[in-house]
C-alpha cells in the first residue's frame, strides 16, 4: 500500500499549543493507579505505530459485505447478529438466538463428553475426534439443523435492520475522519514528523541490537536500549517528570512468573513485553503534557481476570448484588426445568459463601499499593516527604471476561468504594475505559460491561468524580475486515496482498486484544489521560454528552 507523511492539522497544534498553557499546577506527587485486564496489560508493539504515519486501510466492499454461506461471526453480514438496529422486538428475538445457540452448544458438548450418559442413537452421528477443528463444525451443524442460523437470517436481513451491511461498511470507513483531531494530536506529540522510512530505520536498530521481546537478564537495560532506539528513530517520548511501577504480567527485573515488577521513567515497553505498549504510556505521557507535577502511575493487570471474580472486591466477598442473586435464582429455575425435560437430575448453584480470603487479584495487588504508598521517594526522585503525596485518580481498563455478567455495574461501584476508601481517598477521580469491541456508535454504551459503567458512573455516590471514555472509535475494525480479507482471497490477488501489507504494519500479538495496535492504545491512553485531568481540574465527565 502506499505509505504518506500525515499533514497536522491547525486543531491539533492549537490543542496542543493551549494544554501548554493551561497545564494543572500540582507541588505534591501525583499517584494515579491503573488497573484492569490483557488490555491494560497491554500487548501491542511500539513497531505497530507506524499505522498512524499511513492511510486508513479501506476494505474493499465487495468481499467484506458478501455474506458467507455458512454462520460465521467475523463475517460482516453476520455480525448483524450482534449491531442489529430496530424494533426492541427484534433485538429481543436476536439475542435470545444468541442465547439459544449457547446453550445447544453447551448442551452438545456434555453429550459428546458423556455428561448426558452414554450416546443415543437419536442424537445422531457422534463426531469422532476432538479440538477445535472438529467440534466448531459439528456445533455449528447442530444450530443449523435446529433452525438457530435460519432464523438468525431472516431477522438480520428483514426490512425491520436498519443497520445493513451496507450501513455497516459506510459506518466502518468513516470513522478516523471523526476522530481527526485526536489523530492529528497523537501523530504530532508521540511521532512528530515520523513517517514510513524512520520506522524502517527503527526496525533495523532493533535488529541490530539483538533486542529480545521477554529478556530474561538485564530486563532494565534492555527496555532502556528499546526505548532510546524509539526516541530517537520514530521520536517516541520518555517521560521527564512522570514514572511508572508496574506489577503482574509484564516484564520485569524482581519477582517471578505473573508477579513480575519493573519501575523506571515511563517510556515504551511498559506493556506485556519491552517492546508493547498498553494504555499506561498515551495516558502518561497525556498527563505529563497537560500537568505541571511530578507523576506516578502504579499499575497492576493480569489477562483473562473477571471483576465478578479474579477483581472481586474483598466488600463483596460472601456477599451477591442484587441483579447477581437475581440472575441466579433465574438460571437455576432454567437449568432445573431443562434437566427435567431430559430426565436428569439438576443442582442448584448455591449463593456464595464468605471465604474470608482475597480475590486473586487483589490478593496480587493490595500488597503492591502498600509497598509504593510507604515509600513513594523509591519510585520517583522528585518526591517530597515534606510536602507528600496527592491521589490524583485511578484508571480502570477491564471487562473482555465479564460480558456475560449482568452485575457488572454493582460490582464496578463496590470496587470503586472499596479503593477510596482503602487509599483514604473519598473523592478520589475513577475513569473507566469502555470495551471497544462493540465499535458501531449505536451499541459503544450498551452491553453488560459498557451500559455497566455508564451505570457505574451515574450512581449518586460517583456521578461528578467517575468518567468513562468510550473507546469504540478507536478499535481498528477495519483491521478486522483485513483478516477477513486476507482469509477469503486468493494469494496472488492484490487484494489479499495488500491486506497481508496492512496486517504486517499495523498489527501485533496475532490480531488479538485491539489487533495489538499501538495506533489504537496511543489514542485510547491518551482520551484515558484527558479525561482524568478533566476531573482533576474539577470538571463534568464528558460521558454524560454523550447519553
Amino acid at each position: 500500500m502506499k505509505k504518506l507523511i500525515i499533514a497536522y492539522s491547525l486543531a491539533a497544534l492549537i490543542a496542543l499549543s493551549a494544554s501548554a498553557e493551561n497545564k494543572l499546577k500540582k507541588e505534591k506527587l501525583q499517584i494515579v493507579f491503573l488497573m484492569g485486564q490483557s488490555n491494560m496489560v497491554g500487548l501491542a508493539d511500539a513497531r505497530t505505530a507506524e499505522y498512524l504515519t499511513e492511510p486508513t486501510y479501506v476494505p474493499p466492499k465487495e468481499i467484506v459485505t458478501k455474506k458467507s454461506p455458512n454462520f460465521d461471526w467475523s463475517n460482516l453480514y453476520w455480525e448483524g447478529v450482534r449491531t442489529f438496529k430496530g424494533p426492541q422486538e427484534y433485538k429481543d428475538q436476536l439475542d435470545a438466538l444468541v442465547e439459544a445457540r449457547r446453550m445447544s452448544r453447551m448442551k452438545w458438548r456434555q453429550r459428546v463428553g458423556g455428561k448426558h450418559g452414554p450416546w443415543k442413537e437419536e442424537w445422531g452421528e457422534k463426531p469422532e475426534g476432538k479440538g477445535r477443528g472438529v467440534m466448531y463444525p459439528y456445533l455449528d451443524k447442530k444450530a443449523t439443523e435446529e433452525g438457530i442460523y435460519d432464523q438468525m437470517d431472516q431477522i438480520i436481513g428483514s426490512p425491520a435492520n436498519e443497520f445493513t451491511v451496507e450501513v455497516a461498511y459506510k459506518e466502518l470507513i468513516a470513522r478516523d475522519g471523526e476522530i481527526s483531531e485526536d489523530l492529528n494530536l497523537v501523530r504530532d506529540y508521540y511521532l512528530k514528523d515520523a513517517g514510513p522510512s524512520n520506522f524502517e530505520a527503527f526496525n533495523a536498530a532493533v535488529k541490530e541490537a539483538g533486542i529480545p521481546k521477554r529478556p530474561t537478564e538485564d530486563v532494565e537495560a534492555w527496555r532502556s536500549k528499546y526505548a532510546q532506539l524509539a526516541k530517537e528513530h520514530i521520536n517516541m517520548p520518555i517521560g521527564e517528570r512522570t514514572r511508572i511501577f508496574a506489577h503482574g504480567h509484564v516484564t520485569g527485573s524482581e519477582g517471578e512468573k505473573n508477579r513480575l515488577t519493573s519501575y523506571g521513567p515511563l517510556t515504551v515497553g511498559y506493556g506485556g513485553g519491552i517492546t508493547t505498549i498498553g494504555p499506561e504510556y498515551g495516558l502518561g505521557i497525556a498527563l505529563e503534557r497537560m500537568v505541571d507535577a511530578p507523576i506516578l502511575l502504579v499499575k497492576c493487570s493480569w489477562g483473562n481476570t473477571a471483576l465478578s471474580e479474579a477483581w472481586r472486591p474483598p466488600t463483596l466477598d460472601g456477599i451477591e448484588t442484587p441483579k447477581e442473586k437475581a440472575n441466579r435464582e433465574a438460571w437455576n429455575k432454567k437449568m432445573a426445568a431443562q434437566a427435567k425435560a431430559e430426565g436428569r437430575e439438576y443442582k442448584p448453584k448455591p449463593a456464595p459463601e464468605k471465604s474470608g480470603k482475597l480475590s486473586y487479584c487483589w490478593g496480587m495487588t493490595l500488597p503492591q499499593l502498600e509497598r509504593v504508598l510507604a515509600d513513594p521517594g523509591k519510585y520517583h526522585p522528585e518526591y517530597d516527604p515534606d510536602l507528600g503525596y496527592e491521589i490524583a485518580g485511578m484508571v480502570w481498563f477491564q471487562g473482555y471476561s465479564d460480558q456475560g455478567n449482568p452485575a457488572y455495574g454493582e460490582q464496578l461501584v463496590e470496587l470503586v468504594k472499596f479503593m477510596r476508601n482503602k487509599v483514604d481517598a473519598p473523592e478520589m477521580p475513577f475513569v473507566t475505559g469502555t470495551l471497544g469491541m462493540p465499535s458501531y456508535k449505536h451499541m459503544a454504551l450498551e452491553g453488560n460491561v459498557n451500559g455497566g459503567m455508564v451505570q457505574a458512573a451515574q450512581h449518586p455516590d460517583m456521578r461528578g468524580t467517575m468518567d468513562v471514555v468510550n473507546t469504540a472509535p478507536y478499535f481498528p475494525l477495519e483491521l478486522d475486515m483485513a483478516l477477513t480479507v486476507r482469509n477469503s482471497t486468493e494469494k496472488e490477488s492484490e487484494e489479499y496482498k495488500d491486506a497481508v501489507e496492512i496486517l504486517k504494519a499495523a498489527t501485533s500479538n496475532r490480531g488479538f486484544h485491539y489487533h495489538g495496535s499501538a495506533k489504537s492504545f496511543i489514542l485510547m491512553g491518551d482520551a484515558l489521560g484527558r479525561s482524568l485531568v478533566n476531573l482533576m481540574k474539577g470538571g463534568e465527565p464528558m460521558i454524560h454528552e454523550q447519553l
